[in-house]
């Protein structure tokens, strides 16, 4: 299924006026969430796009070798990964969807999954961050708490 037919479908079914495809790209927001929407790969596959957040000030380097373990061994299973926007220090979170088979109910089950995935690091990143700044005035290592446990990976 393409985008654009996707996206009208995706709109129809939760009552959305307005929602469209421009480019190949699609803007929404969910649950407070802005969400960039690409086709990718001659519309084979699609990429959603959402903002984590800016990394911590304290213990930066700790919380983004977090994010590469938990990239390498559970967001990868489910075609997620972490990346850092090119124009800013903003941390993202990716998804990549195949649009082979694609229907509405399976695309709306897997993004309700991305979003809650992005909520939940979008905590667990506010939560570091007054561990990671406790850390830092106590001169100690940096923590290894707070972020979501996937069940491939404990940090």
């Amino acid at each position: 299924m393409e985008l654009k037919e996707l996206i009208s479908a995706f709109a129809a079914k939760l009552g959305i006026e307005g929602l469209e495809v421009k480019d190949g790209s699609c803007s929404l927001e969910i649950d407070g969430i802005p969400l960039e929407i690409v086709e990718m790969l001659d519309g084979k596959a699609l990429v959603a796009t959402a903002i984590i957040g800016p990394p911590p000030l304290e213990k930066t380097e700790a919380f983004y070798e977090l994010l590469l373990a938990a990239n390498a061994e559970s967001l990868g299973m489910q075609a997620m990964a972490f990346g850092k926007l090119p124009d800013s220090s903003d941390l993202i979170l990716q998804w990549r969807l195949l649009t082979h088979d694609l229907q509405l109910a399976s695309f709306c089950t897997d993004l309700e999954a991305f979003v809650n995935k992005v909520e939940q690091w979008r905590q667990a990143l506010e939560d570091f961050r007054p561990v990671a700044e406790e850390a830092t005035i106590m001169e100690e290592d940096a923590p290894s708490m707070g972020l979501p446990n996937s069940g491939y990976i404990s940090v």
